[in-house]
């Protein structure tokens, strides 16, 4: 796993960890952009910290951020594993991005029902 800036998305904190080192998303790594409206850590009900980003959809393809994906919260507190829930599919980076800005939220429950709302507008045939 590794967190970074890269040079042509500024300001914007990315995650990444291989498909062999991610838990709970159907096999598949991550690589995605933090949402981050109130800091980077939203903790769960037991005090652990997790990660809530934008994992933009494989067959996207497209720059910026009009693009189609998942939104997932990553905790990597347990070792080498990267634990993945998936808190909505389908959904517009720019909604997400308005949504969790919009909404502010601390926990990681807040963040699931943020996520929850954006689910429900939903693009066709993304993700």
């Amino acid at each position: 796993m590794r967190w970074d800036e890269s040079p042509e998305d500024r300001r914007r904190v990315k995650f990444a960890a291989t498909a062999g080192s991610v838990e709970g998303y159907g096999g598949r790594g991550v690589n995605g952009r933090a949402l981050h409206p109130a800091g980077y850590l939203f903790p769960d009900q037991n005090g652990e910290p997790w990660w809530i980003i934008f994992q933009p959809a494989p067959s996207s393809g497209t720059p910026g951020h009009k693009v189609p994906g998942d939104i997932l919260a990553c905790n990597d507190s347990y070792g080498d594993m990267v634990h993945v829930v998936v808190l909505a599919t389908g959904v517009w980076e720019d909604d997400a991005e308005a949504a969790f800005h919009a909404n502010v939220p601390a926990t990681l429950a807040d963040a699931a029902r943020v996520a929850a709302t954006v689910s429900r507008r939903a693009p066709t045939g993304a993700g």
